[in-house]
This record gives structure tokens, C-alpha cells and sequence, in this order.
């Protein structure tokens, strides 16, 4: 019995000795991963590059408030079809490109665009414009210079909607548009933004590409009874289509 108690008191006093040795060791430092002779500015964060919107760019300018990068002056605006363009609100597309033969020199019929046609604001109050022609009022609506071509043999450039065609499948009246967005995609155009072309003697049906009609070019405002039916009206004396 003594001998087995003089052993519980020699590993008890093992234990408190194995303990207390355990307890004096210091926790070992972490390592220090990174090199001493380092040194730079600490990286306060790290974001993911902004992803840019599709539509959005950055082009040349010259106005010298706009940021600069590498002393080229930047500003902010489009990208149409892969070239990039300044953001300009009144010219949202491209222009459409001509594959018509050119006009004969010579000739009695002088080209007109159409953005000479609808360089100025237009506005028609559809109430009461119609109901009695006022010169005055109609004067300071139209521009001179558009004023004096009525009378005119002119040649247009355009895109052809039909609006009366017969029972021979060929067109006696049609809208002709500066572009497709208003053929194609139903966006209405400004008011002097078409001109109504009469042809008498029937022409072709020529949608979804461009064409040059000749004609008498007559600028006045016509309705009918109350609806507006346009600025710009032609006779039509031939439609040139595009070249094969």
C-alpha cells in the first residue's frame, strides 16, 4: 500500500513539473513572409476595372478643360459601327452612302439635299395652321432660301415610301425620306423632313435603297382638311436607281 501511494506522488509531481515547463515556452513569432528591404507605398485597395458601356467612349477633342492622357485632349461620346464620333445630338447616324451614278453635267436639274431641307426648326401648330393661310406667319415658319426654290427643277436623294399604288402594282405617289429609320423602324420624321412626290405616269416600286428623283420642286404648305400633308412636293420626271 505505501509503495503504490510513493508512486501516485511521484507521477503527480511529474505532471506538475511537465506542465509548468510547458507553460514558461513562448509562443514562437509567425514568420515574417516578406523580404525586409522592400520598400514602396501600401496598397489601400484594389477594385476591379470599371467595364465600360458599350455605347460609350473616349475621343479627340480639342478643347483644352476636357482631361488629357499623353497630351492628347479626351472627351466623352459615341461609338457608331466601330468608329468612334463626338457626342453630337443632331447627328446620330451615319450618313447613308450613294452608290448612284452621278448626275449628268449639265444637266437642268440641280442636286438638294435633304439637310438643307431640314436645317431649321419647323413648327406647325396642327390646330389652326390649316384652317386659314397666313403669308406672315407662314414666312417666318419657312426660310427664304427654301422659299425661292419652289419652281425649281431639282434632283433628290432619298428612300421611297409607296402611298398610292394601283392595280398594276405601280406607284402613282410616294414619301421620299432622307433615311431607312423611317422606312424601316417606324420613326416619325420632322415635318419638313419628306417630300411628297406625285408621279402620274406610274414608276417602279423601289424600297430599301436609295434613289434620285428629278422633278419640279414646289415648296408650300398643303393639307387635307385637317391633317398635314407636307412642306415639300414634287413632280416626278425620272427615278434613277442604284448603279449594277
Amino acid at each position: 500500500m505505501y509503495k503504490f501511494k510513493d508512486f501516485s506522488n511521484f507521477f503527480l509531481l511529474l505532471g506538475i513539473l511537465v506542465l509548468g515547463i510547458g507553460c514558461s515556452e513562448q509562443s514562437p513569432e509567425p514568420a515574417d513572409d516578406f523580404p525586409k528591404d522592400i520598400v514602396g507605398e501600401p496598397i489601400i485597395e484594389i477594385r476591379e476595372p470599371a467595364v465600360p458601356d458599350e455605347n460609350q467612349s473616349l475621343v479627340l477633342s480639342s478643347d483644352e478643360n476636357d482631361s488629357t492622357i499623353d497630351g492628347k485632349v479626351l472627351e466623352e461620346g459615341l461609338v457608331v459601327k466601330g468608329q468612334a464620333k463626338p457626342a453630337d445630338n443632331n447627328n446620330s447616324e451615319d450618313p447613308e452612302v450613294s452608290n448612284l451614278p452621278p448626275l449628268e453635267e449639265g444637266s437642268e436639274y440641280q442636286p438638294l439635299a435633304f439637310r438643307d431641307m431640314m436645317n431649321f426648326e419647323y413648327v406647325v401648330e396642327w390646330e389652326k395652321d390649316g384652317q386659314e393661310f397666313d403669308f406672315s406667319a407662314y414666312a417666318q415658319r419657312v426660310p427664304k432660301r427654301l422659299r425661292d426654290k419652289s419652281g425649281n427643277l431639282v434632283a433628290i436623294e432619298g428612300f421611297m415610301i409607296p402611298t398610292i399604288v394601283d392595280e398594276n402594282n405601280e406607284v402613282k405617289e410616294f414619301l421620299l425620306l432622307p433615311d431607312q429609320m423611317s422606312c424601316c423602324f417606324g420613326q416619325a420624321p420632322e415635318a419638313n423632313g419628306w417630300v411628297v412626290v406625285h408621279a402620274t405616269k406610274g414608276v417602279e416600286v423601289m424600297m430599301d435603297r436609295i434613289i434620285r428623283v428629278t422633278g419640279q420642286f414646289s415648296v408650300e404648305e398643303r393639307w387635307d382638311e385637317e391633317f398635314f400633308v407636307g412642306l415639300y412636293h414634287m413632280t416626278c420626271d425620272e427615278i434613277t436607281g442604284p448603279a449594277l
